[in-house]
């Protein structure tokens, strides 16, 4: 039905391996998430402000945020590269396409590291 272009497959073993790894891991650091932001350390069962900010002044927990940001933006990026790699036949869309996506998952973990580290009271 459709010819396969030689090299569009290439890694693809290691990029469908690591879209699992990453997805574990996001699994994980999404319940710790829920869990700091739901359960650890919120008196009264309110989560204020001031209980955020104190919590992102630990470099533990803006790391544990980073991370989060970083593994996030690799999974959704890997899984639409491999779903226009799959689906996309036209060379130059695909190019333009996965360009596009790099762009973009560039300038969101700009704005999300700037974002961890800028918040106010946050050294």
């Amino acid at each position: 039905m459709f010819k396969r272009e030689i090299g569009v497959r290439s890694g693809g073993a290691f990029n469908w391996f690591f879209q699992r790894i990453t997805g574990a891991v996001l699994i994980i650091t999404l319940l710790v998430h829920f869990w700091v932001l739901h359960f650890y350390g919120a008196e009264h069962g309110e989560i204020t402000y001031e209980t955020v900010m104190k919590r992102l002044q630990n470099p533990l927990w803006r790391s544990i945020d980073l991370l989060f940001l970083v593994v996030a933006i690799y999974h959704a990026l890997n899984g639409l590269v491999l779903e226009i790699h799959d689906y996309i036949r036209a060379k130059g869309l695909r190019v333009a396409l996965i360009g596009t996506l790099w762009i973009i998952a560039i300038l969101y973990l700009i704005v999300g590291s700037l974002t961890i580290f800028n918040l106010p009271g946050v050294l």
